[in-house]
């Protein structure tokens, strides 16, 4: 019987943990080589072979440093506004990295359009700063261990039976679990989200509304960056200050 029970509570540890299993896990090593190859080829001046190893790691996934490099490999290809879109991938992952910053600042001055960035509140501040304390692969292992904990309590509770310690620990553990998991999901999907773009095509308008029939109000040049609004049909309604908005071809634009 005491088998039985303790195979039990494994099987139930196992059934929980199964939507977990699938989690992305820090995959830095697994662009090591490329990164080095890349990385002697870059140092050498063959930025265009660079270029190449570096975009064939981003089909296997998306990483701050990775897009740093892709974005350096452009600048020195003399393609300024991929360069600039490349930096704001890198620095939608570590947005306070400085040497994300100063490239973008360098990148910017290559451009006819000169916006002043809107300066974030305290709250804005501090859930950034959060966020590039904490990657999501971090955050991913906490959560894993945050299940690990609760299966734990569980398997103490059944197997030793009812105790006021193992019953605040299994319900202290589940909030704990909940928590991660809820920013987990928060993150993951923020970093999907592509609601900010980059101007790439040149003689670009900005209207007062979806379609080529309205009034142009704004032109604006290749490497504006703008956030998205809203969406109609194939145009986007974008905003790159309080003053210069409109509607856009999302043909002009190329997403963060």
């Amino acid at each position: 019987m005491q088998t039985k029970k303790i195979f039990r509570v494994r099987l139930l540890c196992l059934l929980l943990m199964l939507p977990f299993l699938y989690i992305n896990l820090p995959a830095e090593n697994s662009f090591r080589q490329d990164f080095d190859t890349a990385g002697s080829l870059y140092e050498e001046g063959r930025y265009n072979e660079a270029l190449g190893i570096f975009l064939e790691a981003e089909k296997k996934g998306g990483h701050w440093k990775l897009f740093y490099n892709i974005g350096n490999c452009y600048y020195k290809t003399k393609d300024f506004v991929k360069a600039k879109i490349y930096y704001l991938r890198a620095e939608r992952l570590k947005p306070f990295e400085p040497s994300i910053q100063k490239n973008i600042g360098i990148v910017n001055k290559k451009f006819n359009d000169q916006i002043e960035a809107e300066k974030s509140d305290f709250i804005s501040g501090v859930i950034k700063k959060t966020e590039t304390l904490f990657s999501i692969d971090f955050v991913s292992i906490l959560l894993l261990l945050s299940i690990f904990i609760l299966n734990l309590f569980i398997f103490l509770l059944i197997k030793k039976g009812k105790s006021r310690f193992l019953i605040y620990g299994v319900s202290f553990s589940l909030i704990i679990a909940i928590l991660f998991f809820s920013y987990h999901v928060y993150r993951v999907k923020k970093q999907n989200l592509r609601d900010t773009a980059v101007i790439v095509k040149t003689d670009s308008t900005l209207r007062s509304g979806p379609g080529e029939s309205n009034t142009i109000l704004f032109k604006v040049n290749p490497g504006l960056k703008v956030k998205i609004i809203d969406k109609s049909r194939d145009w986007l309604q974008v905003s790159a200050s309080k003053e210069i908005a409109g509607w856009i071809e999302e043909s002009d634009l190329e997403k963060i």
